[in-house]
């Protein structure tokens, strides 16, 4: 999880695999990126409905028309600077055995650098696990909270993006959701986040890793 002040266009172009040729060249060369299972990614949209990535708007577009229909105003408009955590990005994933399993079924992923990948067909198994976490956070943090919930399958290890808007009661609350009062309540909160998203991943046959507390 990762609290930012705002979401940036080059951000939100790198989730929905929007970008440049340059950023695409870029990209490539990390060695982490696979072009040609990019048409397998996907997202998951209002209602649990699974559908292509839509780059017709942006994440921060996304973002203020869901403030405008809800009345809420971004507290860091109008500044000079951006003061208040407004956006929280969390990934999900799990294993990479077990991911790319319910990514890809028994289909061989070569993930040599420069492979061509673009034979494989995306199993249904991967879009019925990201409707189930999408679902945990809608019920957990509100479903008109989510701004985006994108799945990439053209990485090393098959993972969610989530874009959630920490609003609570018609206003951005991001300490009363998620910091708490000091970092020993935050801290417990995030290790009970851990174990309420490993019950999802356990039906998907994978354990909650270790506590860093306890190693």
């Amino acid at each position: 999880m990762q609290v930012s002040k705002g979401i940036t266009a080059a951000q939100s172009n790198e989730h929905l695999r929007d970008r440049s040729e340059r950023a695409e060249k870029y990209a490539m060369n990390k060695g982490n990126y696979d072009p040609t299972r990019k048409h397998l990614n996907f997202e998951i949209a209002p209602g649990g409905k699974v559908r292509p990535i839509d780059t017709s708007r942006n994440i921060p577009e996304r973002m203020a028309d869901i403030l405008e229909r809800r009345g809420i105003k971004d507290p860091n408009e109008g500044l000079a600077e951006p003061r208040f955590r407004t956006v929280v990005n969390f990934i999900f994933g799990g294993s990479r055995e077990r991911m790319t399993e319910l990514a890809f079924g028994d289909q061989k992923v070569n993930l040599t650098h420069g492979a061509d990948n673009s034979h494989l067909t995306r199993c249904k198994d991967i879009e019925e696990w990201a409707k189930d976490v999408y679902r945990f956070v809608a019920d957990k943090y509100g479903e008109e909270n989510i701004v985006a919930f994108i799945l990439h399958l053209d990485e090393t290890n098959p993972h969610v993006h989530c874009t959630l808007l920490p609003i609570k009661d018609g206003k951005f609350a991001y300490k009363q959701i998620f910091a708490g009062k000091d970092k020993y309540e935050f801290s417990a909160r995030m290790k009970a986040l851990h174990s309420e998203f490993a019950d999802v991943n356990k039906r998907w046959g994978m354990e909650r890793g270790t506590s860093v507390s306890e190693t």
